[in-house]
């Protein structure tokens, strides 16, 4: 049989006996890369070596297809950003393997499979980037305890690689496949596998928590505060040419990012736990992203302190408070005060809302049940 009979075949495998992965792998386009060494995918293609696939037995081609598949449910073809392709590779693998075994696919030798299942690819890979040791597993059925995702690996996966995702419009005239719209994909495969009565209870969960867009913190606040922060402008002194003239515009002065507004949640219905996590948060956004300056608001029902730390100060944690919660008085300060250039709300979102809030907002939730009505909502994985 062909390479293009067998990857055929495997999805019309996939499709009568695992309809998650059978549907999304209609959206993929197959075709043979005879310069890749195994197969590959970006969120549109699923490119395969032919001569590698011809060496295959079908199940281990229908498992080739649904590992593929599973890397675009799960968004790695959009959200590598600037890491390390290899390791961004050996990390995604670690992030689904388990589930592929688990759902009843046989990996072959050489499949990566961690020792702490049920995570995020971005937290794979910062274990991964600790230690960038091959640590090989030489068994695809998963005998054994697995990797170490501290331990890194040489190479990626036997099943295949994930590409970048691609911007342009190809040779067919369809333009490229974004991040939401292989969500919406997702979810709807998994509702109508749902009512097959064929999904796993661990695929089932893998992937709404993929939905949930839970994502390693430091690498969206980077992306977040970046956005904000002007490659030629700063936001943080107004340009006096145009001042009289009741004009506020940037001042050609610097790179670095502005003020910045962080609200703790600190009512009786945040945890202990959830506090010390939100420490840890606000001493990274300091270290790390390195603002002019911070405020920061400790806020329940109403603002309970406000605590300012300039570039170069200690940080200091003295939350107060511990009541009901309500977001409307703690925006409503940082914005009449004026000074920032966007706001981070570290809450579990149990609260009334304002209607809107004219500053750039980022909610970082330590509870997976409730989104914010405004702003970009993350659901911290701690």
């Amino acid at each position: 049989m062909s390479a293009q009979s067998k990857m055929a075949s495997a999805r019309v495998s996939l499709v009568l006996d695992q309809p998650f992965f059978g549907s999304l792998a209609l959206s993929l386009k197959f075709k043979e890369d005879t310069g890749c060494e195994t197969a590959w995918t970006d969120g549109r293609s699923l490119g395969y070596n032919p001569t590698f696939i011809e060496s295959l037995p079908h199940d281990r081609v229908t498992a080739l297809v649904a590992h593929e598949v599973m890397h675009c449910a799960m968004g790695h073809p959009w959200r590598r950003e600037a890491r390390d392709s290899k390791n961004w590779n050996i990390a995604c693998d670690y992030s689904i393997n388990s589930e592929l075994r688990d759902s009843g696919f046989t990996l072959p030798a050489g499949s990566l499979f961690p020792s702490v299942s049920g995570k995020s690819a971005e937290w794979h890979y910062a274990r991964v980037q600790q230690n960038d040791k091959p640590q090989p597993n030489g068994n695809g059925n998963g005998q054994g305890q697995g990797n170490n995702p501290a331990q890194g690996q040489s190479k990626p996966d036997p099943l295949g690689e994930v590409r970048d995702a691609p911007s342009d419009i190809d040779a067919d005239g369809d333009p490229a496949p974004t991040e939401q719209e292989w969500k919406q994909k997702a979810a709807q495969a998994l509702n109508a596998a749902k009512m097959c009565g064929k999904l796993p209870g661990g695929l089932a969960r893998t992937v709404k928590d993929s939905l949930k867009a839970k994502i390693d913190v430091r690498s969206l606040l980077l992306r977040f505060f970046s956005e904000r922060c002007n490659s030629d402008y700063s936001w943080t002194r107004p340009n006096s040419r145009y001042v009289a003239s009741g004009l506020y515009l940037p001042a050609l002065e610097s790179k670095e990012l502005g003020e910045i507004a962080i609200g703790i949640d600190t009512s009786g219905s945040v945890s202990a736990e959830s506090l010390s996590f939100a420490r840890g948060t606000l001493e990274s956004i300091i270290e790390e992203l390195s603002p002019l300056a911070v405020n920061v608001y400790y806020f329940d029902s109403e603002v309970s302190s406000i605590d300012r730390f300039d570039k170069g100060d200690t940080l200091t944690w003295k939350p107060t408070g511990f009541s009901g919660t309500d977001f409307r008085p703690v925006l409503k300060a940082i914005e009449d005060d004026g000074t920032a250039v966007c706001a981070v709300i570290i809450t579990d979102l149990e609260g009334p809302f304002p209607e809107s809030c004219d500053l750039p907002v980022i909610w970082l939730s330590t509870d997976e049940q409730n989104t914010a009505p405004f702003g970009e909502t993350v659901y911290l994985d701690r």
